[in-house]
């Protein structure tokens, strides 16, 4: 495969180690001038230390595009400045802190600002589940994505229905769902006859009606579950912050303020070879018939079609035509 003998070629592994070599201390550095330094960051002048060294290190590297670079840490820095105007004017406390989710609804017919939850002042929940609860928050994924099973699942007994089974009242009007109440009726009662006359066959309506009943019950249960885990995993990650020790906040601001950079930083190099990749695949596509090759197939076809004028009848003044054209095609060289 032509990206395999790419990514082997041992200049372009070179490319790849001499990024990571350049690079290989900087999560440490910005360990030390924003998290450990926090107290101490101008926001208004830090970004460019940060960008100088940025550059420094790419100054070897000059596949790199450092604007491009430099845009990765730029988009960064408006979170990170953010959050450090939090705490350098509001106090460190306040990582610890978690505000009202103040939502707009609709309320008597009007928007009405009312409380949904809670939200981290600084931390994030959804980043506190990922490194503290994530034994929770995986058992509430895992019944959020059998609940997405379900949904295909009873998509695909709808589309094995046919036009006429589709018109019967277990099907909405709109033929794009069923009809919970009506299908839990009619489900008790072909219960009640396959009890005494047997089991449907698979692929019958009756069968499928059955194994809907069976998916909706699921999935009722399911959303109920959903639920109720989702209010405890956030009541959970809402103490969670609160109980946090000032070495965690830290270890937390780390993961927010610095890893996403370093990954999108670190797929650079993998953008530049697959774009050159990609380039050497076009070129090879388009110069994948060699001109012989072309200039052999116009040769048989014009001798296919040289061939078929001697099949063809007409005037002289046609004919005439005709072995001149045979000609051009050089159907007279080998008579």
């Amino acid at each position: 495969m032509l990206k395999d003998h790419i990514t082997q070629h041992p200049e372009v592994q070179g490319f790849g180690h001499s990024y990571r070599q350049a690079f290989g201390d900087f999560e440490a550095f910005l360990y030390q001038q924003l998290i450990e330094n926090w107290r101490g960051v101008n926001r208004n002048q830090h970004e460019t230390i940060l960008s100088e060294d940025l550059f420094a290190r790419l100054q070897p590297i000059p596949l790199i595009d450092k604007y491009q670079a430099y845009q990765l840490l730029n988009n960064h820095w408006q979170t990170v400045a953010t959050d450090l105007e939090i705490l350098q004017t509001e106090g460190f406390a306040t990582s610890k802190q978690v505000d009202p989710n103040l939502v707009i609804k609709k309320k008597d017919g009007k928007d009405t600002e009312v409380q949904d939850g809670w939200k981290g002042h600084v931390l994030p929940f959804e980043l506190v589940q990922g490194v503290y609860l994530q034994e929770p928050l995986q058992v509430l994924k895992q019944k959020e994505n059998r609940l997405a099973e379900i949904s295909g699942e009873l998509e695909a007994v709808l589309d094995s229905l046919s036009e006429e089974e589709k018109e019967a009242d277990t099907v909405k009007e709109g033929k794009d769902g069923f009809v919970n109440a009506v299908v839990a009726k009619e489900a008790k009662l072909l219960r009640q006859e396959a009890k005494k006359n047997g089991p449907f066959g698979e692929d019958s309506y009756e069968a499928k009606i059955l194994v809907v009943d069976d998916l909706i019950t699921e999935e009722k249960a399911l959303k109920a579950a959903v639920k109720r885990l989702a209010e405890d995993l956030h009541l959970k990650t809402k103490a969670v912050i609160e109980g946090f020790t000032d070495a965690q906040v830290l270890d937390l601001l780390a993961l927010k303020w610095i890893r996403p950079l370093l990954v999108e930083l670190m797929a650079l190099p993998a953008g530049v070879i697959n774009a050159l990749t990609t380039q050497v695949q076009t070129l090879a596509d388009k110069y994948a018939v060699t001109y012989g090759a072309v200039a052999q197939e116009i040769t048989q076809t014009e001798q296919c079609l040289a061939g078929l004028i001697d099949e063809l009848t007409g005037s002289e003044a046609d004919m005439l035509g005709l072995a001149e054209l045979k000609l051009m095609l050089g159907g007279g060289l080998n008579r």
